[in-house]
């Protein structure tokens, strides 16, 4: 009689009898946290001796490829029950998976394979009701001799799932007779990428909404971030303390987030921008959620208090929230990935500065930015209606900006994500305001000189530069910080290098005109 043996070691994995023949999944609930309710209510479950079950896991965080692994070198579980906390719909993906309800995309990435080499592989989505999951064609349902029937006994209020369990495994009896052989372990895949060398620290990108901000980390990581290990056993590639601007975060759409490459569903968004200004308490197993950090955790409304600071009638810079609380989090193996948020008002907008402590890109990312979006717009309105003016405000959201101080992407992630990098890649470039102004370019033939005018962008001249070639001109430009952008820059040198050469060869200068006469 096979034993269970994992084919991936996870560190969320209670083993219980190795001989038992079902496996108990907590999805988003926390396997400690499971195993305590079970020792309380049902100690038999636990028993290693006689319990029915093999093993107790959770799917957290995106885990079920490893699980399909696991499952795939162990066939003598033939049942996996679902049960507890789920927010990304990873229960109805596994249930999915083994109902063969996947959808093959027609879209193939090419993988390294264990041992050397490479192999191109079809990718494969499984669409819930809100939401969907990529894998890879590497293992899919026909791998499985006798798929494992799931059973989904959902949630319910604290602790109501363990009684599911037990009156399910009172009536459940073993697939007779048991396999014999284990089938080879399927490794998981990596994507084949191409990692260039550059500085860990201090990226930092500007753009005008959510989107096209999330692409844009999501393609620097892919390209610069450095291999990683964390303490938890994981691997990811990393940027440290990362710094991106949101111009328009109120700029969204949910119906385009729905479609492809982003693939996120209204239902998600509106759940978690909800959850996010909830002060209410904790939910089952989970040691924290955001919103009861800033509106209930520590005696008072924090964000309330950020409004009324907000609606005063002096400029201030004390409408700042921390969610860290240094009493329990150093030493609590899961604590806030955001610590901190700093509302500003400026020109009758609210500007938002989050400090992320880690930061995964992946899905959290655009979720995490529309949740603070939602915090924007609260305070707004609290600092709106506050009853202490004398006059009504007409505050509304402003820019967003994010510093995560651990930007970081699981492999496994990568092609899930890759037709979002894909989409970015592909962009025609568009060269954005530079926040630092714009020049205009002329050529003084009678003085033999070239002439930079720097004008802000509301259009005041701010300084003149004048210099015989365009080394001069450049040097003197970036002593004085006057480009911000990559794309402004290089456009500015391309157009000096012309100005240059109409004055050297006696030539017309006109700028942005593309072809010398």
């Amino acid at each position: 009689m096979l034993d269970f043996q994992p084919a991936v070691r996870l560190r969320n994995l209670r083993l219980v009898n190795p001989l038992g023949t079902a496996a108990l999944c907590t999805l988003w609930t926390p396997v400690p946290y499971a195993c305590g309710l079970l020792e309380e209510k049902a100690p038999a479950l636990l028993d290693p001796a006689a319990s029915p079950l093999a093993v107790i896991g959770g799917l957290y965080g995106g885990g079920l490829k490893l699980m399909l692994r696991n499952l795939h070198h162990n066939p003598q579980i033939d049942t996996v029950i679902l049960c507890g906390k789920d927010f990304s719909g990873a229960g109805e993906h596994l249930a999915g998976f083994f109902r063969g309800e996947y959808e093959r995309t027609g879209r193939r990435l090419r993988y390294v394979v264990p041992g050397g080499g490479t192999r191109e592989l079809e990718t494969v989505v499984i669409r819930g009701r809100s939401s969907s999951c990529t894998l890879d064609e590497s293992l899919l349902l026909p791998a499985f001799a006798e798929p494992p029937a799931v059973r989904e006994l959902g949630s319910g209020a604290e602790g109501h799932w363990v009684d599911r369990v037990k009156g399910f495994l009172e009536g459940y009896r073993p697939r007779n007779p048991p396999p014999e052989a284990r089938p080879a372990p399927v490794p998981v895949p990596r994507l084949e990428t191409s990692l260039f060398p550059s500085e860990r620290a201090g990226g930092s990108l500007v753009a005008d909404t959510i989107a096209e901000a999330w692409a844009g980390i999501l393609y620097r990581l892919s390209r610069f971030g450095a291999p990683a290990a964390f303490r938890k056993g994981k691997e990811r590639r990393e940027l440290q303390n990362f710094k991106a601007v949101v111009r328009y975060p109120s700029d969204w759409d949910p119906g385009g987030l729905a479609k492809e490459p982003w693939n996120l569903s209204p239902e998600a968004v509106e759940s978690y921008r909800s959850s996010i200004v909830d002060p209410a308490g904790l939910l089952e197993g989970v040691p924290y959620t955001y919103g009861s950090r800033i509106r209930s955790w520590f005696g008072e409304d924090l964000l309330a208090r950020a409004a009324r600071d907000l609606a005063g009638e002096l400029d201030s810079r004390h409408a700042f929230v921390s969610l860290w609380d240094n009493r329990v989090d150093p030493a609590a193996p899961d604590a806030p990935c955001l610590c901190s948020l700093f509302f500003r008002k400026t020109d009758g907008k609210v500007n938002l500065a989050a400090v992320f402590r880690s930061h995964n890109a992946s899905r959290a990312w655009p979720l995490n930015c529309l949740g603070l979006l939602r915090l924007m717009e609260l305070a707004c309105e609290l600092a709106n209606s506050d009853p202490g003016r004398s006059e009504p405000l007409e505050l509304a959201p402003g820019s967003l900006t994010v510093l995560s101080l651990s930007l970081t992407l699981d492999e496994a992630d990568l092609a899930e994500v890759s037709p979002v990098i894909d989409t970015y890649a592909k962009a025609p470039y568009r060269m954005t305001e530079d926040p630092c102004g714009y020049f205009r370019i002329l050529v003084d033939a009678q003085a033999g000189e070239i002439a930079v005018l720097h004008h802000a962008p509301s259009g005041d001249l701010l300084e003149e530069y004048r210099g015989k070639t365009p080394d001069e001109l450049s040097r003197r430009l970036a002593r004085n910080l006057a480009v911000s952008d990559l794309g402004h820059a290089m456009y500015l040198g391309s157009q000096l290098e012309r100005a240059w050469y109409c004055l050297v060869k006696g030539l017309e200068y006109v700028q942005d005109k593309t072809k010398l006469a």
